[in-house]
């Protein structure tokens, strides 16, 4: 049976930050472009709702047309904010796993609007409703075993529904890691490669989860080295004698009242953080992306036939 090395996957991805890092930055900036600018927009509206209130009587009861109508108007821009930001990540997903599984090809930064797209959309889609509705056979399952074991009394039934929540999120991160490669497969074979993921994760389920973990704490390491120059650079930020004090409204009021001055004042700091913060997400998103595409292209090429296979 093929198989891929982890090192090489995870190694791939380090190289791939390495090699393209204008490329990493730009993905990292598209997801954080909704963020800020979500951000901007919402917090002015947020100060707009809590003003509302207390003229209202604070009762859900006296809120008036006026009202609902901020809210209903919050809830769309947020809706709106969240359908950008997943279709953003679904475009830079897919280039971080075309610049693994094809890098010959060019293109602006790997990025595209394709079949590869929509191909990682609906298999994400399927992953995702595969896994809600395994969670709430899970969440059932789990019920049932919890009223069948309470009677046992402590520590025993403590005992035995902490082990088993810990296999049933165990079987969970199993399952995740077991159709992993349908989505890179996907982008390797230009098509819906559920059937071609599936079957190349059989067998390596174990291995995938493995690389999971690994992942996890290499990302963890990586966040803790720079959360700690983060910290040093805010420290001396602190001591440069600007006032870096944030005024909130009264909590009858607006409570980000506050937000615009405080934003007007410190633009360039604020507009430099969010420019390192691109660098350091793209980073994080490439090195949670890239080993996958890497685990699926090495088996492609391990089960693709030779020269001598064909003779």
């Amino acid at each position: 049976m093929a198989r891929f090395s982890i090192g090489t996957a995870i190694g791939e991805a380090f190289g791939l930050v390495r090699r393209r890092p204008l490329s990493v930055f730009v993905w990292g900036l598209l997801l954080m472009a909704p963020v800020m600018a979500g951000m901007g927009l919402m917090l002015p509206m947020m100060g707009d709702l809590f003003s509302s209130m207390p003229a209202h009587g604070g009762n859900p009861d006296h809120w008036g047309p006026e009202f609902h109508a901020r809210m209903m108007q919050f809830q769309g821009a947020n809706a709106l904010m969240q359908l950008g930001q997943l279709a953003l990540t679904v475009v830079v997903y897919t280039a971080i796993m075309r610049a693994v599984v094809r890098p010959r090809e060019r293109s602006f930064f790997s990025l595209r609007l394709g079949m590869d797209e929509l191909a990682v959309l609906v298999v994400g889609i399927a992953v995702m409703v595969g896994l809600y509705a395994g969670m709430i056979v899970l969440g059932l399952l789990g019920v049932g075993i919890g009223f069948g074991v309470w009677g046992l009394g402590a520590p025993a039934n403590g005992l035995i529904i902490a082990a088993m929540v810990v296999v049933f999120v165990l079987a969970i991160l199993l399952a995740l890691a077991r159709v992993s490669l349908i989505a890179p497969a996907s982008v390797l074979t230009r098509s819906f490669a559920f059937v071609e993921g599936w079957r190349m994760g059989r067998g390596r389920t174990g291995a995938l989860f493995g690389m999971s973990v690994l992942i996890v704490l290499i990302i963890l390491a990586v966040e803790l080295v720079l959360m700690a120059i983060g910290f040093g650079v805010f420290a001396v930020a602190a001591n440069t004698g600007m006032d870096w004090s944030f005024h909130r409204g009264p909590m009858d009021g607006n409570p980000f009242a506050g937000a615009e001055p405080f934003l007007r004042a410190h633009w360039p700091w604020l507009a430099l953080a969010a420019v390192a913060f691109s660098g350091v997400y793209g980073m994080l998103i490439t090195l949670s992306v890239a080993p996958y595409a890497s685990a699926c292209r090495q088996l492609a090429a391990a089960a693709a036939p030779t020269a001598d296979d064909a003779h």
